[in-house]
């Protein structure tokens, strides 16, 4: 065993968040045999059980943590990608057969939860720390200190903030920093139906002016779906399934009926962050959306910060010093990361497009279906 290997074996990391980044990245440090411990602010170890799109790029880090035997056999392989107006025209359509053949696999659907539970089943009990809500943090150029809600402090030759897009982390460590609205509020559920025939091994979402509805199957007899709407015009609600029944009326009955068959809504206003000059200071770094939080167009979110944590765990087991680990961390992830977040901007705004903008996008869409391909695709390498 190298010298290098040696002195990371017995440093001591502290990932504050137990989502599907922390998680990752404690799974593949454990590979590398270092046992760091994951800190999760809920009681609970929890994950939202809304559905998750998982494209080549993250599901190659999954098979390299030893998860791809049990992950292609809980998600759904979708055949296709398809993007249509209202009115039922096809705007883009991508064979993921196709993808497959580019990029060694298409994209797969499950539950976040499920992918949760496969990462957490791949650690130790003592790893996982819930009920451990972030208040406070100092740091030095030999180590870091958390204090949380609960009295408790932990000091480490590490601290990885791995929070999520409100990151507690990144608001001790960077107050300056603001996440941006995107000026919509979106809402999120599991209709306890599949979808249409038509569409029931589909990722599909619809355009209208003004908004968007995005659905597939992540499991037997569950589709998750997703509804961007305007932020201004729906504060307070709450009656949500009368709201949104009215909001989609013009959609398809397929989009009524998972609408009707959810039992339990979820809302988040939908947010992004412009690019941070630094992702880590002395012995802190940040990881997934507390680094480059991005809105949910691209279906690239849990993605970015899985292949953060690959890197960040391979960079810190190749480096001498952390300040030369977390520089390369850095410098291997930013330029991608943060293009994710400006493409998933502008997808956001081209489903959204009214009037003349509507009009130009579906006539570059029918001269050029490339358009959305290159957008969509170019980061599955």
């Amino acid at each position: 065993m190298n010298k290098i290997k040696l002195i990371f074996l017995f440093m001591n990391i502290t990932i504050i968040g137990g989502g599907i980044g922390g998680l990752a990245l404690a799974v593949a440090l454990k590979q590398k045999g270092i046992k760091a411990h994951v800190y999760e602010a809920t009681p609970h170890l929890y994950s939202f059980g809304g559905g998750l799109i998982v494209p080549p790029n993250s599901q190659r880090v999954l098979a390299s943590l030893g998860l791809d035997r049990e992950f292609k056999r809980h998600a759904v392989a979708l055949s296709d990608m398809q993007i249509r107006e209202v009115s039922g025209k096809l705007l883009y359509q991508s064979d993921q057969a196709v993808v497959a053949s580019h990029y060694g696999d298409g994209i797969r659907a499950l539950p976040r939860a499920r992918l949760h539970h496969m990462l957490s089943g791949l650690l130790d009990d003592d790893q996982m720390h819930a009920d451990h809500r972030l208040v406070d943090l100092k740091t030095t150029s030999v180590d870091a200190t958390a204090t949380f809600a609960n009295g408790i402090s932990v000091t480490s030759d590490l601290l990885v903030g791995a929070d999520g897009r409100d990151s507690r982390t990144r608001e001790l460590l960077f107050p300056q920093c603001e996440l941006v609205s995107t000026g919509q509020v979106a809402f999120r559920g599991v209709a306890n139906i599949e979808p249409d025939r038509q569409w029931n091994n589909s990722f599909v979402e619809i355009w209208d002016a003004g908004r968007r509805f995005t659905f597939f199957k992540q499991s037997d007899g569950e589709t998750y779906w997703h509804a961007p709407v305007r932020a201004d015009s729906h504060r307070n609600v709450v009656q949500i399934k009368p709201l949104l029944l009215q909001e989609y009326i013009h959609f398809p009955d397929q989009v009524q009926r998972l609408i009707d068959a959810t039992k339990q809504f979820h809302s988040v206003e939908l947010t992004d962050i412009s690019p941070l000059p630094d992702w880590w200071y002395k012995r802190v770094v940040q990881l997934g959306d507390a680094a480059h939080a991005t809105s949910p167009n691209l279906g690239q979110g849990a993605a970015q910060a899985i292949e953060d944590a690959a890197a960040l765990a391979g960079d810190l087991t190749s480096h001498r010093h952390i300040s030369a680990a977390l520089n390369a961390y850095q410098g291997q992830r930013e330029a991608k990361a943060n293009a994710v977040v400006a493409r998933s901007r502008q997808m956001g705004f081209v489903g959204e497009a009214t009037g003349a903008l509507r009009w130009i996008r579906n006539l570059t869409l029918a001269i050029n279906p490339d358009f959305a391909r290159r957008h969509i695709e170019s980061f599955y390498s």
